[in-house]
């Protein structure tokens, strides 16, 4: 059990107040983070990833840097879902130019061009906005080029050695559609190819609510993962 003081944020607030392992607190409401007491130590989580000793979609990261950390952070909402489509892809060095990512929702993403370097991300995104009224739903989607394989299924081995196991990011079946996603705390993308030579043009389209990967859902995903818990707990 956790002492955590009270967030500002409501959705937050309401995820943490159903956590089995969280306590409230009584300081002042806190905004743009969550700060909290485990066994003495003094924790923060930031709600923007320039903030965090350590931070990155939990997917893709090393676990032990963000149970170490007295300060971590998330990453702001389209870079969570940039880091989700071109992590696998960066990971692996199969990025041959820059992408371009469409966005259906005009975003602050101070933190983007960081994180994708981070993971090994050498081109600046081109990034451009076409704005459409999803609901709770925020969507992109990536387009980049990659070498094309002799065995192009290799892609889909990438994507799935980062995410097959994950909880929270799932390749979508079935038709695309906003229901897949809407009011849960995950993510969802798929992946299209048009082949060429030398390089085959992928397009990555990934959603997530904006409360759910992209907001308060993520922000207790790492949350249970920095003080050890399942990663599942409050969320299921």
């Amino acid at each position: 059990m956790v002492t955590v003081e009270p967030c500002a944020d409501p959705v937050l607030a309401a995820l943490l107040g159903r956590h089995p392992e969280v306590q409230w607190g009584t300081g002042a409401p806190t905004e743009g983070r969550i700060t909290w007491d485990q066994r003495g130590w003094q924790r923060t989580l930031a709600f923007d990833s320039r903030l965090g000793q350590v931070s990155g979609l939990i997917e893709l990261a090393d676990n032990n840097p963000f149970v170490c950390a007295d300060v971590a952070s998330v990453p702001t909402p389209l870079t969570t879902l940039a880091l989700i489509a071109l992590g696998p892809l960066a990971r692996a060095g199969l990025v041959a130019e820059a992408p371009v990512l469409l966005s259906s929702f005009a975003s602050d993403a101070p933190d983007l061009d960081r994180e994708l370097a981070a993971i090994g991300l050498q081109f600046d995104m081109v990034v451009q906005v076409e704005p459409q009224d999803l609901g709770s739903v925020l969507a992109i989607a990536a387009m980049v080029e990659v070498p094309t394989l002799q065995d192009m299924s290799e892609i889909d081995g990438l994507f799935d050695e980062c995410y097959g196991r994950s909880f929270f990011v799932q390749e979508a079946a079935g038709e695309w559609d906003t229901a897949l996603i809407a009011g849960k705390p995950g993510a969802v993308y798929r992946l299209r190819q048009t082949p060429g030579d030398p390089n085959t043009l992928l397009t990555v389209q990934v959603m997530a609510d904006r409360d759910g990967k992209c907001g308060a859902a993520q922000v207790v995903h790492t949350f249970n993962v920095m003080c050890g818990y399942e990663e599942f707990i409050g969320l299921a």
